[in-house]
C-alpha cells in the first residue's frame, strides 16, 4: 500500500504500487519548486512578450531591449559563479524595471527566486523541452499502464 499526499491509498500488485511511489516521488519534487518555478516562468514569458516585434537588431526602443537583456540574464542565472550573482543582481532589477514588462511585485518576486540558484535549471525549464515535468509525465505514464494492465489480471 502507498500512501499519496492527498490521502488516496494504492492498493494493489508490487509493481503497481511501486510506480505509484515514483509519481509520488516526481509530484514531491515538481511540489517544492512549483511557485518559484511559476514565477520564473511567467516572467520569462513576460519579458518573451516585451521583444521588439520587427527587427530587434534595428530597434531603439530601450524597453524591448531591456527585456531581452533581462530574459538572457535569467537564462544563464543559474550557470554563474556565486559572487558574479550579487554582482549581477542590482542589474537584473534594472534591466526588469527597465524591460516594463513586469509589475513591482512581480520584479520583487523574481528576484527573491533568484537570490537562490538551487534547482535553477530545473526551475527554468528548458526552450523546448522541459527535463522536470518529462521526468514526471513519464512516471505517470508507467503508473497508468501498470494500473490499466492489472486490470486484466487477478491482483495478488
Amino acid at each position: 500500500m502507498v500512501e499519496a499526499q492527498a490521502g488516496v491509498a494504492v492498493l494493489g500488485p508490487p509493481v503497481i504500487t511501486a510506480q505509484a511511489r515514483e509519481v509520488l516521488k516526481q509530484s514531491s519534487e515538481l511540489e517544492k519548486l512549483a511557485l518559484r518555478r511559476a514565477v520564473l516562468r511567467s516572467a520569462v514569458s513576460a519579458l518573451e512578450a516585451n521583444w521588439c516585434p520587427r527587427d530587434a537588431e534595428l530597434c531603439e526602443d530601450p524597453h524591448h531591449g531591456s527585456a531581452f537583456v533581462a530574459w538572457e540574464l535569467l537564462a544563464r542565472w543559474g550557470s554563474l559563479e556565486d559572487d558574479e550573482r550579487w554582482e549581477q543582481l542590482d542589474f537584473l532589477q534594472f534591466v526588469l524595471q527597465e524591460s516594463r514588462a513586469l509589475t513591482m511585485e512581480q520584479i520583487d518576486q523574481v528576484l527573491d527566486v533568484a537570490k537562490s540558484v538551487a534547482c535553477w535549471d530545473l526551475m527554468m525549464g528548458g526552450w523546448v523541452r522541459d527535463p522536470l515535468l518529462e521526468r514526471f509525465q513519464a512516471v505517470r505514464d508507467d503508473f497508468a499502464d501498470a494500473a490499466c494492465g492489472s486490470l486484466g489480471s487477478p491482483v495478488i
